[in-house]
């Protein structure tokens, strides 16, 4: 198996469409907006796009998300599929769905499984269950978790049993609004402590006029097939549109018009496990 980095990154949001109804999510209270746009293909067609790719591009990196991806029809086969000319490929879940059948079918060498904790939705023990299983098979990925305000009195006794069952918890800062409080902000010098925010984590992030890969190495897709430069900068960088036989990613590189980028997907391959959260702002 070809062990060499791929040179571009894709990140394909699935479609609009969840499970679960997170308050924390981005698309809290806008699903009913953005279904609309959806637009469903078939295994076939989503194959066919891909090996296109890998013969403008070569081998790709690809992140997974939605939405909730495995909710979207014929996810497994595409992933499958796609898998055979491009990895390594990355799939956030929120672990609803029978994971069991695609991991008996997927190779671990290729496709790892990130799976997002949901306290609103998930029980603890369950879910560390989940993990052992996908993790027993051979998946990487990251064990993620959004530290939303309401979450913060429960979160260290969470992590201690994260760790204890050896599935150590990536902690996404919550990014928006609460009681009146801007966030990551709000957070307080104690919290940004145990989130592992240093005093450095938002100037690092910070990346509006830094000359920016997304677009020209990295892009994002949209549930409609439009691709823009990432999920900061939403409909205001669209592109193009993956389901054009002649899309192309842009020829070069141009500086970032965003304030803020929490999930660098500038980065070709990121540092360390592989990992895919990108926030869409329309």
């Amino acid at each position: 198996m070809d062990n060499s980095q791929p040179g571009v990154r894709f990140t394909w949001n699935t479609h609009w469409g969840c499970n679960y109804r997170c308050s924390y999510c981005f698309f809290a209270g806008r699903w009913d907006e953005y279904a609309p746009r959806n637009v469903y293909k078939p295994a076939d067609f989503w194959v066919e796009r891909w090996d296109a790719m890998a013969q403008k591009y070569g081998r790709c990196y690809i992140v997974i998300n939605g939405g909730e991806p495995f909710t979207y029809p014929g996810f497994a086969d595409i992933v499958l599929r796609i898998s055979r000319r491009h990895w390594p490929i990355n799939i956030t879940t929120n672990a609803s769905k029978d994971l069991a059948a695609f991991a008996g079918l997927a190779d671990p060498a290729k496709i790892s499984l990130s799976l997002s904790f949901h306290p609103e939705y998930h029980d603890l023990e369950k879910f560390i269950a989940v993990l052992d299983e996908v993790r027993k098979k051979g998946f990487d990925g990251c064990n993620n978790i959004v530290a939303y305000p309401p979450f913060l009195k429960d979160l260290p006794a969470q992590l201690r049993r994260f760790e204890s069952a050896g599935h150590p918890v990536k902690i996404n800062p919550f990014i928006g609004e609460y009681q009146g409080r801007r966030y990551p902000d709000g957070f307080t010098p104690e919290e940004k402590k145990l989130l592992g925010m240093t005093e450095t984590w938002e100037e690092a992030k910070k990346r509006k006029h830094t000359l920016c890969a997304a677009g020209h190495c990295s892009a994002l897709i949209l549930p409609d097939g439009g691709v823009t430069r990432c999920g900061q900068v939403g409909d205001g960088g669209i592109f193009g549109n993956f389901f054009d036989p002649a899309f192309s990613l842009l020829p070069d590189m141009a500086p970032c018009a965003n304030e803020f980028c929490p999930c660098e997907e500038w980065k070709t391959i990121p540092d360390g496990k592989a990992e895919g959260s990108a926030p869409y702002i329309a």
